[in-house]
This record gives C-alpha cells, sequence and structure tokens, in this order.
C-alpha cells in the first residue's frame, strides 16, 4: 500500500519564501485557520503539509480538492451520508471533514465550495458538528482547516459567491505564495534542490537558461523540467543544454505557431470567440471549462499564460454591447461615460 509523499523541504531565498516559513513555524502549532493564495504550481499544498506536521496534531492530512467536486455529491463526499440517504448509497461513508478528525483538512479551490455546502463548512469550524446525509444525529470533529485559494477573494466576496463570514473564519492567517516569475532569486536553489533528490547536479550556466523563461506553471514546471532534463543525460550534471531543451520539450506552443490563440486547447478562439463562448455560459468558469474539456484550474491558467482574466474579458464585452447601443441611444455618452 502507497504512504503520504515524502515531505520535502520549503527551498527558496526570497523574502516571500522566507516569510512564508516564519508564518508556518509562528501559526502552525496553533488551531487558527490559514489560508494559502498562490496560482497553481507555486506550492500550496506542500505548505499544507509542512504546516500539519508542525501543529502537533496526531489526526490524518486529508487533501480535498473543491474544484473537482461534483456538485450533486459534494455535501456527501464532504460531510458523509448515511445507507439509503439517496439511489445508489449501499453502505455508510465517511465524509472527508470527518476523516479529518483530530488532523489537518486541506481545501485546495475552496472558492469552488458549492454555497449550499459553504454554511455546513462555517458549522463545523464553528462549532464542531456535521452531519451525515440521511441522518439525524450530529457528530462532532475537532477540526484544523487550511485553505487554498489562486483568484481574487474579494471578486467572489462582492458577487457573493462567497460568504464573508466564512472567508473570515479560514482567513485566521494568510499566507502568500508570489509566481515563480516574481521571485527569481528562488529558481536556482529550487532547481538545485530537484536535481539533487536525482543525484545529479547544475553545471554552470544553468541559471542564464533558468532565468530567460518566465514559468507560467510555476515551481511544478521547474521540477518537470529538472526530471526531464535528468532523464536526458548520462552522467549526474545537468548542462544548461539539456535543461533548455527540457523547457523547449515541455513548454506551450508559441502564439506564432498556434496563430492568434490563448493556450493549447483555447488555441482555435480568436478573443472574440472567446468572449462569445463565456457569454454563451454565463460567464460561469466552471461550465466554460467543463465545454472545452479541462478543469477549472488548468482554464485559468491558460488565460493567465498571456496576461487574460475572466473578469477582464467580461468588462471588455461589457464594454462593447454599450458601445455598440450607444449608437442609436441618445444617452450615449452617459453609458460609456459610466464604464
Amino acid at each position: 500500500m502507497r504512504g503520504p509523499p515524502e515531505l520535502g523541504p520549503i527551498v527558496g531565498e526570497s523574502m516571500a519564501i522566507r516569510r512564508a516559513r516564519e508564518l508556518v513555524e509562528h501559526y502552525a502549532p496553533t488551531n487558527l485557520s490559514i489560508l494559502l493564495v498562490g496560482a497553481t504550481g507555486t506550492g500550496k499544498e506542500l505548505l499544507a503539509r509542512h504546516i500539519h506536521v508542525r501543529s502537533g496534531r496526531v489526526g490524518r492530512f486529508v487533501g480535498v480538492n473543491c474544484g473537482v467536486l461534483p456538485r450533486d455529491m459534494a455535501d456527501g463526499l464532504l460531510f458523509g451520508y448515511d445507507r439509503g440517504a439517496f439511489s445508489g448509497a449501499v453502505k455508510r461513508h465517511r465524509g472527508h471533514v470527518e476523516c479529518a478528525d483530530g488532523g489537518t483538512l486541506f481545501l485546495d479551490e475552496l472558492l469552488s465550495l458549492s454555497l449550499d455546502g459553504q454554511p455546513k463548512l462555517l458549522r463545523a469550524l464553528d462549532t464542531g458538528e456535521i452531519q451525515r446525509l440521511g441522518e439525524e444525529m450530529e457528530r462532532y470533529v475537532d477540526l484544523r482547516v487550511v485553505g487554498a485559494v489562486q483568484e481574487d477573494v474579494e471578486d467572489r466576496l462582492t458577487r457573493g459567491a462567497f460568504r464573508k463570514d466564512l472567508h473570515q473564519r479560514v482567513a485566521g492567517v494568510v499566507i502568500e505564495l508570489p509566481p515563480l516569475v516574481d521571485r527569481p532569486e528562488d529558481l536556482v536553489p529550487l532547481a538545485r534542490h530537484f536535481a539533487a533528490e536525482r543525484g545529479q547536479l547544475l553545471e554552470p550556466g544553468t541559471a542564464e537558461i533558468l532565468a530567460k523563461y518566465s514559468w507560467p506553471g510555476n515551481v511544478r514546471e521547474l521540477r518537470h523540467v529538472i526530471v526531464r532534463a535528468g532523464h536526458s543525460v548520462q552522467n549526474g550534471t545537468l548542462p544548461p543544454s539539456a535543461v533548455k531543451e527540457a523547457i523547449t520539450l515541455g513548454a506551450p506552443m508559441p502564439a506564432s505557431r498556434r496563430g492568434r490563440s490563448y493556450g493549447p486547447i483555447l488555441g482555435t478562439f480568436t478573443r472574440e470567440g472567446l468572449i462569445a463562448l463565456c457569454e454563451t455560459y454565463a460567464w460561469n468558469a466552471e461550465r466554460i471549462a467543463d465545454h472545452l474539456g479541462m478543469g477549472r484550474t488548468a482554464f485559468f491558467a491558460e488565460l493567465r499564460l498571456v496576461g487574460l482574466t475572466l473578469r477582464g474579458l467580461r468588462k471588455a464585452a461589457a464594454f462593447a454591447n454599450v458601445r455598440e447601443r450607444s449608437r442609436t441611444s441618445p444617452n450615449a455618452p452617459r453609458l460609456l461615460d459610466s464604464l
């Protein structure tokens, strides 16, 4: 039976990583909930596991990606269900929250948690009470939550897509993990660490190759590059040429070769076509991503590759609509000034 992954160190020399290490050491032993903020691949789960280990809690570390929970099964998977609670429930099931009793519940993509499930999570955090679907009795859990988000929380709070009281409860301490491009001083230490895991060393000149790339996949992508480069050499050193080739093999296809595109899956869309698709699905990221055959996280990642956001596209669409209406409206100046 495969055990939990080996816990590696929090590697980096940047101010952000040094601050993250300090906050983990200081607040991990407390009962405060912690919110990790950072783009995909920046190392949020690694940080969450460090928090759990340093917390001294004897229960399990239970990781849940809220972005992939089926909507019709989210409550049952999180809080459990009794036999016969719904069609197909042939036996009792302990939910993720109950499995984390005495330990740490890591909720990745926390902003994807449904509005129906949010008050139940808030109650579990405030009182320790949970209730399985189909049961009348309440159960009690000793719960510590570490949440992770990669988007602008304020936008969700303003639109009412995420409860303010739950955000306040989860964000007892906020730890930010900037993208790798914003902390270049961490590139070489991380690359050396990943190479050392395979018993290899970086040759001189590798740092310059690493610095020339923007690392849209962040630390996760850097690890994959070093592992890929390691498989291409026969000795224990990684030359700049091997690292450069490994970056090229894994990097998204350049726009010049894809035409006007926004990522490997969105490559057939113009800007106008992408806006039209978003409008078709009422700007619901999950429905858009599902139509494209990708996860919500991957959809946002591809938008970020070229500096786009769903909010920015929506504003562009709103401006275009108002501009069209202004051609026949006597209130045209007022309409345009309101944007």
